[in-house]
C-alpha cells in the first residue's frame, strides 16, 4: 500500500481499514490497523497526561469512544492475520482485544465497547479454531451465533469455510440460518454489509458443489452475481463470475440465459430489475 498514514485523523484510518476489508487487501489491513493504533495510542497517553497535571482535557474530536479505536484497530488485526493464516500472531491480537477494562476514564459507552470486544474475542477465537479444523467446537460456535445474531452471518462465513476446507456436512446449520438470512437480506444489502453477503452466497455456492449438488451452486451463484452487480460490488462479481465459468458445464439452458442477462446487465452499467421476468428471484431474459 503506497500511501502515507502518518497525519491521517484516526476516524479517516478506520474508514480505511473497512474499505481494505471490502477489497480483502490484507497486508493493507495490517499497515493501517498497526497506524490506527499508534495514533489512538498516542492520543490516549496525551489524554492521561493531562489528567495526572489536573489540566483541562482538549478534545479528541472522535466520532466515537477511544475504547472503539483499540478495539477495532486489534480486531481488523487480527483478522488481516487469520486471512493470512498467522494463526498464532491472530491469537494474540483477540487476546489483546478480549479485555480493554484497562483503558481509563471509561463511560458508559466505553463500558458498552469493552464488552462488545469481549463477545467479539469469544466468536473470534472459534473462528480460528474451526479455520485450524478444529471441527469438535462446531456446536459451541453454532450456539454463540444463534444467541448473538449480529454475528450470525460473519458466523455462517466462518463455518462455510471451514466445511469446504476439510470436506464436512454442514446442511443442518445451513437449513437452520438459511431462511433467516434471507429474511434479513434487504439489511445486508448495503454498502457496510455486502461483502459479508454476497461472501456468504459465494462460499454457500461453493459448498454445494463440494456436495455435488451443481444445479443449487449454480441458482445460488448467480443470486450472487446478481446482488453483487446490482451493488456494483466489483470483488463480488469478479467472484461470483470466476465461479460460474467453472461450473459453466453444469449449468442448464435457463441458468446459461440467467447469466447471459446478468452479465449483459453489467456491461450496460447497471440492472434494470422491471425489464427482466423473475425465475425465482433472478431475472431471466427479457
Amino acid at each position: 500500500m503506497n500511501l502515507d498514514l502518518e497525519d491521517i485523523h484516526v476516524d479517516s484510518l478506520t474508514d480505511i481499514l473497512k474499505a481494505s476489508f471490502s477489497l480483502e487487501n490484507w497486508e493493507g489491513m495490517l499497515l493501517v490497523a498497526d497506524r490506527l493504533y499508534k495514533a489512538i495510542s498516542d492520543l490516549y497517553e496525551t489524554k492521561q497526561l493531562e489528567r495526572a497535571n489536573n489540566n483541562t482535557f482538549t478534545s479528541l474530536n472522535l466520532k466515537n469512544s477511544i475504547v472503539y479505536y483499540f478495539g477495532f484497530s486489534l480486531c481488523s488485526k487480527g483478522i488481516a492475520l487469520q486471512k493470512q493464516g498467522r494463526y498464532s500472531e491472530s491469537r494474540a491480537c483477540i487476546q489483546q482485544y478480549s479485555d480493554l477494562s484497562w483503558i481509563n476514564g471509561l463511560d458508559d459507552e466505553g463500558w458498552v465497547e469493552v464488552e462488545y470486544y469481549r463477545n467479539i474475542a469469544i466468536a473470534n477465537r472459534y473462528v480460528i479454531d474451526l479455520t485450524e479444523g478444529k471441527t469438535y467446537v462446531l456446536q459451541d460456535y453454532v450456539a454463540f451465533i444463534r444467541n448473538n445474531r449480529e454475528e450470525l452471518l460473519p458466523g455462517l462465513i466462518t463455518i462455510l469455510e471451514s466445511a469446504i476446507t476439510f470436506d464436512y456436512s454442514i446442511d443442518s446449520v445451513v437449513a437452520e440460518f438459511g431462511e433467516i438470512i434471507d429474511s434479513m437480506c434487504e439489511f445486508y444489502k448495503t454498502k457496510a454489509k455486502i461483502r459479508y453477503y454476497v461472501d456468504y452466497k459465494y462460499l454457500l455456492a461453493r459448498y454445494y458443489h463440494k456436495q455435488d449438488r451443481n444445479e443449487i451452486a449454480i441458482h445460488t451463484i448467480l443470486k450472487s452475481l446478481q446482488t453483487s452487480s446490482n451493488l456494483k460490488d466489483d470483488t463480488g462479481i469478479i467472484k461470483s463470475v470466476a465461479l460460474f465459468e467453472f461450473l459453466r458445464n453444469h449449468a442448464n439452458n435457463t441458468q446459461h440465459q440467467v447469466y447471459k442477462n446478468i452479465m449483459k446487465n453489467i456491461l450496460e452499467g447497471g440492472v434494470n430489475d422491471e425489464k427482466g421476468i423473475l425465475i425465482d428471484g433472478i431475472p431471466s431474459v427479457s
